[in-house]
């Protein structure tokens, strides 16, 4: 059975999310721009994509330091297990322990030392795939009063745009953090 890591399942979230968004807003600039909305419609919805991605932004950045910090944690286990490992042979080199005993438990700090050096090269992988990305696409800023782009003359064909509420869970508590739905349709 394939498990997946908390780490990598939320990272997963977060990224998709964030790309979603910056769909959004490149549609909701696309239509501006062939004049389909209003520059004050465009400059409410703006606002409130923009004001989603620096929170998902934010947590994304947060998802990453916990990750780097899960990587030092593992480097630390590692070193214990080492230390364990070490003892034993030392134990079975001067017959405080019998062979069997050894087998076991050289065999089970072995198959643990290797697990934790494997998830250690996935985050590695992870956050090297996430900083090796071009740095237009890896941080954008946006801000409140953003350049507006110009209507075209033509109209261009009409993107998607699709409203949807995003709940994404913390990997340090159980609450939800809800990203309210875009485009003002929150009610009242």
């Amino acid at each position: 059975m394939f498990m997946l890591s908390l780490w990598k399942y939320t990272l997963e979230l977060a990224s998709k999310e964030l790309d979603l968004l910056k769909k959004k807003k490149q549609a909701l600039d696309d239509l501006f721009s062939s004049q389909r909305i209003s520059q004050a419609t465009y400059e409410h919805l703006s606002r409130e994509v923009n004001e989603a991605l620096a929170d998902v932004e934010k947590y994304f950045e947060t998802i990453l330091s916990k990750m780097r910090s899960r990587m030092q944690d593992l480097e630390k286990q590692v070193g214990i297990l080492e230390i364990f490992l070490a003892n034993v042979e030392m134990l079975h080199a001067t017959n405080e322990i019998d062979d069997e005993t050894y087998e076991k438990q050289s065999n089970a700090l072995s198959l643990g030392i290797e697990s934790v050096k494997n998830e250690i090269e996935e985050i590695k992988n992870a956050l090297e795939k996430i900083t090796s990305k071009p740095a237009e696409a890896e941080t954008v800023e946006y801000k409140e009063e953003a350049e507006i782009p110009q209507p075209s003359e033509a109209p261009a064909a009409e993107p998607e745009v699709s409203v949807e509420e995003v709940s994404v869970v913390s990997e340090s508590s159980t609450e939800e953090k809800t990203i309210e739905p875009m485009f003002g349709m929150t009610g009242a």
